[in-house]
């Protein structure tokens, strides 16, 4: 009896969320996925632009015998209809993905790991420490340290960093010099902002997840306390809180996050900082931005950690 070939299937090599590209390796016998994507075909080693089932228009490789790949614009909608459409014309998506079948022109099961990890980092400074982990797990007794492992791990799946503190310190403000964009509410207004506002922020090499909560204050406004308890739930599940308040009202007390609070005073041109916070912001004097980046991220994956030279347990 003839055996007959797997079935195709396509998988993600991307991260799950936007960007400016998303690769979709389609993996099979290449005559048959290009004949039910009705796509000319490429030849092997080939690249071309291509129209993408009416969804995309984007790159097709065919860069191994057995598989093919779809680059797409990297936005959410764009992949998720891509991958329906893909499942209708009997091309679903695989239920795990082993590094060593994607990429087998690796020399080894850890380096087929480091690119598939590649695909995913979050972080521009995964970069070096996953190219260097085939020569460091190829040392005799080579072993991780699991403590190490959970900080390194943020390179890869980016940390949430919440901003928290009464209204109208200037946490919005802050957060749209992190972003360099307008993402949060500005105004002189308490209660402005009445939900949190995530952004992805790349902070020195160091790629987060910041959320900007509304303002904490007492008040009876049935809308503003619930949009404070949210903050409060937000916080609850922070890598790290950013306590903010400015020379006039102080940060909050709050503790929570995986690693130490840190305590900023922004506006810091409007008076004298705390004396108990660790750093003092002024946005308009474009004083102390640089070092809150650099506070932020050495807090969360910190510089020892980066240098450390053990080898990293960076897969499942």
């Amino acid at each position: 009896m003839t055996a007959q070939p797997p079935a195709p299937t396509v998988r993600l090599l991307t991260p799950a969320a936007a960007g400016p590209i998303a690769i979709l390796q389609l993996e099979g016998n290449p005559a048959d996925l290009f004949a039910r994507l009705a796509l000319r075909p490429v030849p092997f080693g080939g690249v071309a632009l291509r129209d993408l089932l009416g969804i995309d228009r984007g790159l097709v490789t065919h860069p191994a015998p057995d598989h093919i790949q779809l680059m797409p614009h990297g936005g959410i909608a764009v992949v998720r209809q891509l991958l329906a459409a893909l499942a209708l014309r009997g091309i679903p998506q695989a239920a795990t993905a082993d590094p060593r079948a994607i990429y087998p022109e690796a020399r080894s099961e850890i380096e087929a790991h480091a690119l598939h990890a590649l695909a995913r980092a979050a972080s521009p400074l995964a970069i070096d420490l996953l190219l260097d982990q085939p020569r460091r797990w190829s040392r005799a007794g080579a072993t991780s340290d699991p403590a190490l492992d959970r900080v390194l791990a943020r390179l890869l799946d980016p940390p949430v960093v919440v901003a928290i503190g009464p209204p109208n310190v200037g946490k919005s403000t802050l957060t749209n010099a992190l972003a360099g964009r307008a993402v949060s509410i500005v105004a002189d207004l308490p209660g402005t902002t009445r939900d949190h506002v995530g952004v992805t922020i790349d902070l020195a090499g160091l790629v987060v997840r910041w959320v900007d909560t509304p303002g904490l204050r007492d008040t009876t406004d049935p809308i503003e306390r619930e949009a404070a308890a949210a903050a409060a739930e937000v916080a609850r599940h922070a890598t790290l809180l950013v306590l903010c308040g400015d020379p006039t009202t102080p940060a909050p007390g709050i503790t929570g996050g995986e690693v130490a609070p840190l305590s900023i005073t922004l506006r810091a041109d409007l008076g004298p900082p705390d004396p108990r916070a660790d750093l003092a912001v002024s946005i308009p004097q474009s004083r102390g931005l640089s070092a809150l980046v650099t506070a932020i991220r050495d807090r969360l994956v910190r510089p020892e950690a980066l240098a450390d030279p053990r080898p990293w347990r960076f897969w499942p």
